[in-house]
């Protein structure tokens, strides 16, 4: 949701600043929000480096459609190591390890896929001009749920990165003087998430 500092947080320079972030509103049955270039260049192009991450590089390489699915089956699924992806595909159980494996290695795969379907469908929204303007970013209703998950999937990346595990964080790190400055560019885009949502 909408936080009070958001708006307040643009993505790159002067141009940004100039014209803020129009959050999706529903309209001609589609929902539309209004962006700079700059701005969705920077959020297509974290849409990609999120679907990335959740690409799965141990399944074998095969034209064979059953073989990616019956090898995930048949293999333990281990945590993923960065601590960002396993805020996107967490353990089903705290408490049961045995549980929590089985699960992963019955799930994950189809998770990856799922979640990486709908940044790359984020992605496309970003980049194509479907809109009335150049500025309005257009998602159709039946790809409404995948490309509001896949900006919650990058909010939880980049919430990741910042350390924020509390809405006191998350409405802390829009101080922009106890940010580091290496940090800024991702507030930013964490701002213009939430904001959009």
């Amino acid at each position: 949701g909408r936080r009070a500092g958001d708006a307040r947080v643009r993505l790159v320079g002067n141009v940004a600043a100039q014209r803020p972030v129009k959050p999706f509103r529903r309209t001609r049955g589609a929902y539309v929000a209004r962006l700079t270039d700059d701005e969705r260049d920077v959020l297509a192009s974290s849409a990609s480096d999120v679907a990335s991450m959740l690409e799965d590089d141990e399944a074998p390489a095969t034209d064979d459609l059953l073989a990616g699915p019956a090898h995930d089956l048949e293999r333990p699924t281990a945590r993923p190591a960065d601590p960002a992806v396993r805020r996107l595909l967490p353990d089903a159980s705290r408490d049961d390890d045995e549980l929590a494996a089985e699960f992963r290695r019955l799930t994950q795969a189809d998770l990856r896929a799922s979640k990486s379907a709908g940044l790359r469908r984020l992605e496309a929204v970003l980049t194509d001009r479907a809109g009335r303007k150049p500025s309005e970013v257009v998602v159709e209703s039946d790809d409404a749920r995948a490309v509001a998950a896949a900006i919650t999937a990058i909010r939880l990346v980049i919430a990741e990165r910042l350390g924020i595990r509390t809405d006191e964080q998350a409405e802390a790190i829009y101080d922009l003087t106890a940010v580091p400055v290496g940090a800024r560019q991702l507030v930013a885009i964490y701002g213009a998430l939430s904001w959009l949502q």
